[in-house]
């Protein structure tokens, strides 16, 4: 069977397909029996120069051309992509895209979308590059109901952490090496404030539960905040940091955010090192399966574009994926929202001040589990404290009550610390 596909982009993902191709298309159709044969590409600069098929800047181009069976839309961004797809998916031709940022902003529209025409829309790639983590909950585990989805879903933030735990080095001298190495981008917001695995861990909650998910309901925090210090004392209590997106349906609500996470040492995301990523899946059969892999680069998400086209061709009899909303999400709020919590502040070293502190966590109804306090040779002395379970709003107001203490010097750390032992305690 032959799959003639437009590429749309070509960048870092669309430069790898265009050569996965070139150098695997034959072992493709031997292992499959599909034959992917690339007969165009649109790209706004002149690429003629750099490949062997013919090339246009007009994306209109491919859309319309009728003997092109799937495109692929490769250029990211919000416009004109989502009129690319759109138009594909009414024009009768399969999608595949990586446009993690579109589909987790406008996914339940793009799929509603792709659930009324005859094309198919695929987007592995728009989450963990090379690891097949929306192929599992499409295929490998249909059979379960999904009881929660907890991942590390960004790169560039796992390789900061892991050079902050193991090099003993500050954030920005890890931002640093990560950026040297090509990890980072030169402007590393995106990743670094937690907007790119947010938007992975909407899309994994849209297709694990069946809701359209509201970027604005989701709780969003990146690592700009953690010192060495922070990594140091969760050591010490068996735990280490990463940037977890964290996604669990609870009494028919939604509880969802990506945040700094303290996580037993000896959890399976807790030996996720560098570059790498990793999805845990609990379904009600299986129990816990785990993902592990590279999460983007040219290759590993060329491969999962390739890997889309394949499964989109070998459906039979005008199948459809098993993607469907069923309605939007009902959000757990912050005062339902308990877990333990570590608390990093720096204070002067005076008599009263761990009794004021105290006070005010009691006033909230937060229980102390435990405080650390070392002697420092500086003004201000760290103060670690960790709490029972208590609730999301609570601490949050907490925090900001002790910051407006004079003896606080700058913000108060707060990290949740995530047992994953459904007690918390």
């Amino acid at each position: 069977m032959k799959v003639r596909c437009g590429l749309i982009g070509f960048g870092t993902v669309g430069s790898g397909v265009y050569h996965l191709l070139e150098k695997h298309r034959g072992d493709i159709l031997k292992k499959t029996g599909i034959d992917i044969e690339l007969v165009k590409i649109c790209d706004v600069r002149n690429i003629a120069s750099m490949v062997a098929i013919p090339v246009t800047d007009k994306w209109e181009d491919i859309i319309y051309d009728t003997s092109i069976d799937t495109v692929i839309e490769l250029i990211g961004g919000t416009e004109p992509a989502k009129s690319i797809i759109v138009s594909a998916l009414k024009a009768g031709k399969n999608v595949v895209t990586a446009n993690k940022k579109l589909l987790a902003e406008n996914g339940d529209e793009i799929i509603a979308a792709s659930m009324s025409v005859k094309g198919s829309l695929a987007f592995e790639a728009a989450i963990g590059g090379g690891i097949p983590c929306v192929a599992a909950l499409r295929n490998g585990l249909v059979g379960n109901s999904i009881q929660s989805v907890v991942g590390i879903l960004n790169g560039t933030t796992n390789y900061i952490l892991t050079r902050m735990s193991e090099d003993d080095m500050s954030f920005a001298e890890a931002l640093a090496l990560a950026q040297d190495k090509g990890y980072a981008e030169a402007d590393p917001t995106f990743d670094i404030e937690g907007y790119d695995a947010a938007h992975k861990i909407v899309l994994l909650s849209m297709l694990a539960y069946n809701v359209g998910v509201s970027m604005k309901s989701v709780y969003v925090e990146g690592i700009t905040n953690i010192t060495a210090l922070d990594i140091t004392y969760a050591h010490e209590m068996g735990y280490t940091i990463k940037l977890l997106g964290v996604s669990r349906m609870l009494d028919c609500k939604l509880d969802i955010r990506l945040q700094p996470v303290m996580i037993p040492l000896t959890n399976p995301l807790a030996s996720v090192r560098n570059e790498f990523n990793a999805i845990m899946y609990h379904g009600d059969m299986t129990g816990p399966v785990t993902l592990y892999g590279k999460g983007a680069g040219s290759f590993p998400t060329a491969s999962a574009v390739v890997s889309d086209i394949v499964s989109i061709a070998q459906k039979q009899n005008g199948g459809k994926d098993c993607i469907f909303i069923e309605k939007d999400a009902e959000y757990i709020s912050p005062e339902y929202r308990m877990l333990r919590y570590y608390i990093r502040l720096y204070s002067e070293d005076r008599a009263g001040i761990l009794s004021k502190i105290a006070g005010v966590l009691g006033g909230y109804n937060i229980s102390i589990a435990s405080v650390i306090q070392k002697e420092a040779m500086t003004e201000y002395v760290p103060i670690v404290i960790t709490t029972h379970r208590a609730n999301e709003a609570g601490m949050r107001k907490a925090k900001n009550e002790i910051e407006r203490f004079n003896f606080v010097n700058g913000h108060v750390m707060i990290i949740p610390i995530e047992d994953f032992d459904n007690t918390g305690e």
